[in-house]
C-alpha cells in the first residue's frame, strides 16, 4: 500500500489503528461528478443514531478517528466521508468549490438516509461547520446539526478572518477589496493554485499541548497542498440558502477558546446570529485538539446533545 494510504496510522497506537479496521467499511458513492468516499462504522441496528462527521480544509475522515470511535462505542453509527479532492475521494486536489464540498455532504445524507432509519446528525469542524449548515439549508434530510466552529460562506468578514490576513478586515474597505480582487483574477485564471499554507494559518491549528499531532500532520500527503482561486472566490460568494438568522433546525455549537487560527469571537457572532433552537459550549481548547482528557470532554458535550434531541 502506498504512503498515502497508510500515514494515517501515525496519528495512533496500534490499537486504535486495528480497532478501526476491524470496524471500518470503505463505501463510495457518486457526487458532482466523482467517487466520493466514506468510512462507515455502522451499528447491527439500522435504526440507531447516526452521525455523519465532516472534516474541515486541512482534514480528512482518519484524522478524526478517536472521536469517530468513541461515538460508535456508545451505540452510533459513525459515517466519516471524504469531500471531493481531498482524503480518499476523486476529483482535483485543490481546485474545486465550496459548493460542490455542500452537495457532497447532501448526497451523503441521502444516502444515509435510504440505508437508515434513525435520527441523523450532521457534525463539521473548522470550514466544515459552514459547509454542513450549508447542507442542511439546501434540505440536507437530517434532524440536527453540531458544529464545531462556525463561518458564513457568505460574508466577506468571515473569510478574511478565515485566513492569515484577519487584522486586514480592520480597516476600511479592505474587505471588500479582497474579494474584488480575488473575483477578478478568479475570472481571468480561475485554475492558478495558491499555497494553502500561505493563505490559512495551519501553524496555529493546535494549542501548544498538541504539537505531537501538528508535527505529524506537517507530513501529512494527504492534506491539501494548494487552492485554486476558484475555490477562493467560492468562499466569499457561497451564502447558505438559509441564512444564520432564519435557522430552524436544532443546532449546536461549539467554540474553542483557545483558537488561534481563527478567533473564537467568529464564532460567538454568527451563533447570535442564529434562530431556531439553539445551544452553545465553550471549550478550553485550539482549533483542533487530541488526547484522551479532549475525547473525552468532546464526546460528553455531544452525546448529553444527541441524547436531549432523541429525549425531546
Amino acid at each position: 500500500m502506498s504512503i498515502h494510504q497508510t500515514y494515517w496510522q501515525n496519528y495512533y497506537d496500534e490499537s486504535t489503528v486495528a480497532r478501526s479496521n476491524a470496524l471500518r467499511q470503505e463505501v463510495t458513492i457518486q457526487s458532482t461528478g466523482v467517487n466520493i468516499q466514506m468510512d462507515v462504522y455502522e451499528q447491527p441496528d439500522k435504526s440507531a443514531l447516526v452521525v455523519i462527521l465532516n472534516h474541515g480544509a486541512g482534514g480528512y475522515s482518519r484524522i478524526f478517528l478517536p472521536v469517530t470511535l468513541a461515538l460508535y462505542e456508545r451505540g452510533y453509527t459513525v459515517i466519516a466521508p471524504n469531500q471531493r479532492g481531498q482524503g480518499y475521494s476523486e476529483g482535483d486536489r485543490g481546485d474545486f468549490t465550496v459548493g460542490q464540498f455542500v452537495q457532497n455532504i447532501v448526497d451523503v445524507t441521502h444516502w444515509a438516509r435510504q440505508r437508515y432509519s434513525g435520527v441523523l446528525f450532521l457534525l463539521g469542524g473548522s470550514v466544515g461547520s459552514g459547509l454542513v449548515y450549508n447542507a442542511a439549508a439546501e434540505s440536507a434530510p437530517v434532524d440536527a446539526i453540531i458544529c464545531h466552529n462556525l463561518y458564513d460562506f457568505g460574508s466577506v468578514h468571515d473569510t478574511i478572518d478565515l485566513s492569515r490576513f484577519a487584522a486586514l478586515r480592520h480597516l476600511p474597505g479592505c474587505s471588500a477589496l479582497t474579494r474584488t480582487a480575488i473575483q477578478f483574477f478568479a475570472a481571468l485564471m480561475p485554475g492558478l493554485r495558491l499555497p494553502f499554507g500561505a493563505v490559512a494559518k495551519f501553524d496555529a491549528m493546535v494549542d501548544d499541548r498538541d504539537t505531537r499531532f501538528y508535527d505529524i500532520w506537517k507530513n501529512d500527503p494527504l492534506p491539501i497542498k494548494s487552492v485554486s482561486l476558484r475555490y477562493m472566490r467560492s468562499t466569499f460568494s457561497t451564502p447558505a440558502r438559509i441564512p444564520f438568522e432564519a435557522n430552524t433546525r436544532p443546532i449546536l455549537v461549539i467554540n474553542p477558546v483557545r483558537d488561534k487560527m481563527v478567533s473564537p469571537v467568529v464564532t460567538k457572532r454568527n451563533f447570535d446570529r442564529l434562530g431556531g433552537p439553539k445551544q452553545y459550549v465553550e471549550i478550553d481548547y485550539g482549533h483542533w485538539a487530541t488526547g484522551e482528557s479532549f475525547v473525552n470532554e468532546y464526546i460528553s458535550i455531544i452525546v448529553t446533545y444527541l441524547q436531549q434531541h432523541i429525549s425531546t
